[in-house]
């Protein structure tokens, strides 16, 4: 699967964070607030536990650990949880690397 990209968006200032899965490297970018670009690093490199919907039902829930750098699907995970934990916003629906084209 390689990359992983999505768009981050602090009070204005979009930048992305990119996953690569086979190197379990990390690239962060938020225009001007490299203080942000490092929360966002150290919340992505430190386990987490968290309760998710379990296998059973939407209703039921698990507790989980979630290493964002161990899959795809972990670091998704964490991402769900990335504006509570650093007011970081990832916006899902905007294509990386959109705003600079406008």
């Amino acid at each position: 699967m390689a990359t992983q990209t999505v768009t981050l968006n602090y009070n204005g200032n979009y930048g992305f964070v990119e996953f690569n899965d086979e190197t379990k490297e990390l690239k962060i970018e938020i225009p001007n607030h490299e203080d942000m670009v490092q929360k966002v690093r150290e919340y992505l490199t430190t386990p987490h536990t968290m309760d998710v919907p379990g296998k059973a039902s939407l209703c039921e829930f698990e507790t989980v650990t979630v290493n964002a750098l161990d899959s795809v699907a972990q670091f998704k995970l964490a991402l769900t949880r990335l504006w509570v934990n650093t007011e970081v916003l990832v916006e899902w629906s905007m294509p990386p690397h959109m705003v600079e084209n406008l």
